[in-house]
């Protein structure tokens, strides 16, 4: 027969073994995330809020693209080198008139000023200019329109004087957003109720886009467009093929000059810059055109369709990967071949949100899945079963234990053990065509009649086993005990059944029916199930027995004791449900209950210099995920490890002596101390102890009670404490209960004393006046 392949703790469950339930939850919270996504997303495009974002990766794109200039604009600049050197302004228009004729005998293809010409000057100079402006052409002097005030909204339309009719005018108005950049570029103006095209149309000879606006190509480097010195023109120190064949715009740099403005990429440049660039844009047809919000709409709903989708982690991730990746490389190879600006902006938002929201929610349903799994198969546990079983299904139950399971573990370990318990499932599985549930760590549940007589299923499961399971360990014959039960009880079924599997053994039988007699062994498995809910609902709290150190008189030191206070039956004695919780492996829940409380507890008061001791069960320690797991939550709460001393009895190592070994070797490399409780009652010896990785053995209370009437006990623990502090042992001694003890102990040498005449367990808040007073009574 073949057997089941173990797979690890952490490998993905499948989606038809989840409860229906739990697939609906994840659903619908994967829509709400999608849905809030395209709200918040919705919602900032409404309010502009995503603006500043689109316009810092449009610059950055601009900067990666960095396209050159055509080489067929140049800049002549009113530069304070021309300033200084003519040393007057405003100038004559007579230089203007030289410059003019410069250029043109240069071979300047097209001239364009972006200099003011609408008010008279000198007559001589206007008379010059005009000569010039009727000898070389095309010439395009500035038209543009400005507020007569600050305060008022009259517009005054600025053109060229009477005497410069000659020339071309075009558009020079530049405007700029409400953040004082200039980003869009009029392709024409509208003054006078006349469509006036823009100076940088008339250059690049381009009116395809006519009174619209445009947004230039900001990867341009303006920096690369020539530029020319206006006084190095005029005095011929420019050479006519660095000229010839160029549309020449004329403009100040000078800054004192003004006519600066901040554009993207660049920052703040003269005005004349951006006409040259807007030239080149047009000049390139690179006069780019936003995406709009058609392309983001379907964007978004994409994006939205991710994250709701049902894809495994590993596509989803490869998904958002590629999503985000395309809202990276496609706005760049988009505005590399054509003139189009790719709004990206609310797709990022969109996206990071949205799979950020979509982590969380597969972090929350990973969580909740693996509440319902068993941590060391994989398989469906008790909670999902019991959220199977809601409402009841009309069906049979059926519990199947495994018989001398204490014996099977404890010979091959935690990790071959749950290989046995894959394969087990896995016949059961393929016999029964059900979900197989690891309800117990000896236990697996099944709901579903089988094929069969239900009173023989416990001999026919038995053959189905008459080969043994293989392991990493070897062959394992495998018996089992079968309970059965009604579905119809809901949840208490579980209990039902494994009711039925006591009563089984109990008789002999290998399988039985539950009678509906709730058994004390139904109460002690009911219990185990409320112990389980008591730990998440808070019913369970730590209290702290002091230790008396007999050298000093102070008390430091303190033993770490769970209590249950049951809602209905109050407090219930720990020797009533550790046994059981140490017997059905929820005793590990308890474990790691009561160390998060005691790690919260000390970090919360650090002024006690609080040492706690921990007990720690043989689940525990012959648990292989055990010392990880310590290991970590010591290390989130910021507690030294030092502080801690774990106690294990004798009977936990030797039950899984390797792996025991191997986790307190771990523990102890980490700083933990380690003890040896309830030492006297096995049947270890100081030479067999000095073997274990530990530094405190504790006497059991059998020997010390008894201390100050039984010679034998008091040699035997004089010799014990002598021969622990030759190995270099801490000694405890538990059960004292008087004061005459106390004293005794003290005289040979003991180390710790702990019991009812030292103090009662208290919680944290009420152990300094505890301490103080135990104090003071052995002083």
């Amino acid at each position: 027969m073949t057997e089941r392949t173990s797979r690890p703790a952490n490998a993905p469950y499948a989606k038809s073994a989840l409860p229906r339930t739990l697939q609906l939850r994840h659903e619908r919270e994967r829509w709400f995330a999608s849905v809030l996504v395209l709200l918040l997303t919705g919602l900032l495009l409404a309010f502009g809020a995503l603006e500043p974002l689109e316009n810092r990766l449009s610059e950055a794109r601009a900067r990666l693209l960095d396209r050159s200039p055509t080489g067929h604009v140049a800049i002549v600049e009113v530069d304070a080198k021309s300033i200084h050197a003519i040393n007057s302004w405003p100038w004559s228009r007579g230089y203007h008139a030289q410059l003019i004729q410069r250029l043109g005998a240069a071979g300047a293809s097209m001239i364009a000023f972006d200099v003011d010409f609408s008010a008279k000057s000198d007559p001589s100079g206007d008379a010059a200019l005009g000569r010039a402006l009727d000898k070389v052409q095309p010439v395009i002097l500035p038209i543009f329109q400005q507020r007569s005030s600050a305060l008022s909204d009259e517009m005054v339309k600025s053109r060229p004087a009477n005497p410069f009719r000659s020339a071309w005018v075009g558009g020079v108005n530049i405007i700029p957003g409400q953040d004082g950049i200039v980003r869009d570029f009029p392709a024409a103006t509208v003054i006078n109720g006349q469509v006036q095209p823009a100076m940088a149309a008339l250059l690049a000879e381009n009116s395809d886009l006519g009174d619209r606006t445009f947004v230039p190509d900001w990867s341009i480097n303006v920096q690369k467009i020539p530029r020319f010195s206006y006084i190095d023109v005029i005095e011929g120190r420019v050479p006519a093929r660095a000229i010839a064949g160029k549309r020449v715009i004329v403009g100040a740099t000078a800054i004192e000059l003004g006519d600066r403005y901040t554009i993207p990429r660049f920052g703040t440049v003269p005005g004349v810059v951006i006409q040259a660039l807007a030239t080149e844009s047009l000049l390139q047809h690179r006069a780019l055109k936003r995406s709009g919000i058609l392309p983001t709409l379907t964007g978004l709903m994409v994006i939205a369709l991710l994250i709701a989708s049902g894809l495994r982690v590993r596509y989803g991730m490869a998904a958002a990967a590629a999503t985000v990746g395309s809202l990276i490389v496609v706005p760049l190879l988009v505005p590399a071949r054509i003139p189009l600006s790719v709004d990206t902006a609310p797709l990022l938002f969109a996206a990071g949100g949205g799979f950020l929201l979509r982590a969380i929610v597969e972090t929350r349903h990973r969580m909740r899945v693996t509440a319902i799994h068993d941590r060391e198969t994989g398989l469906p546990n008790a909670l999902a079963l019991e959220s199977a079983l809601q409402g009841g299904l009309g069906e049979i139950l059926t519990v199947a234990s495994i018989l001398r399971f204490e014996t099977i573990r404890s010979a091959i370990g935690t990790a071959a053990l749950a290989e046995l318990m894959i394969a087990a499932s896995g016949r059961i599985e393929h016999f029964t065509a059900a979900t197989i549930y690891r309800v117990a760590p000896d236990t697996l549940a099944w709901v579903g009649a089988p094929r069969m007589n239900a009173n023989d299923l416990g001999q026919q499961l038995n053959e189905l086993f008459v080969e043994p399971i293989l392991t990493a360990t070897g062959q394992i014959d495998v018996q089992w005990t079968v309970g059965m039960a009604d579905t119809g009880h809901g949840p208490a079924a579980i209990e039902e059944g494994m009711a039925a599997i006591a009563v089984a053994r109990t008789e002999g039988r290998t399988s039985s029916w539950f009678t509906g007699a709730r058994s004390s062994a139904l109460r002690d498995l009911s219990m185990m199930g409320e112990l389980r809910r008591g730990i998440d609902d808070g019913q369970l709290f730590v209290v702290y027995q002091p230790k008396l150190d007999l050298k000093t008189g102070d008390i430091t030191h303190a033993e770490a004791l769970v209590r249950w206070n049951h809602p209905t039956e109050g407090m219930i004695p720990p020797d009533r449900f550790l046994p059981l919780a140490e017997e059905t492996g929820v005793v590990r829940d308890v474990t790691r209950f009561v160390l998060g409380q005691v790690l919260g507890d000390v970090a919360r008061h650090p002024s006690l210099s609080l040492h706690v001791s921990v007990n720690v069960s043989a689940a525990d320690v012959g648990d292989s995920g055990f010392a990880p797991a310590v290991i970590g939550m010591v290390s989130d709460s910021g507690v030294d490890p030092a502080r801690l001393t774990l106690e294990i009895t004798e009977s936990a190592i030797i039950r899984s002596r390797d792996t025991a070994l191997a986790t307190l070797e771990s523990l102890r490399k980490h700083g933990f101390q380690l003890s040896i409780d309830d030492y006297g009652t096995g049947q270890s010896t100081l030479t067999y102890v000095k073997t274990l990785p530990v530094g405190e053995l504790k006497i059991d209370k059998t020997f010390v009670t008894s201390l100050c009437d039984s010679h034998a006990d008091r040699l035997m623990v004089r010799s014990t404490i002598e021969l622990a502090h030759a190995l270099g042992l801490t000694v405890v001694a538990e059960g004292v209960e008087d004061w005459d003890t106390v004293k005794l102990l003290s005289e040979l040498q003991c180390d710790f004393a702990q019991g009812f005449v030292i103090g009662q367990g208290v919680k944290i808040g009420e152990f300094r006046s505890l301490a103080a007073s135990a104090a003071r009574k052995a002083a």
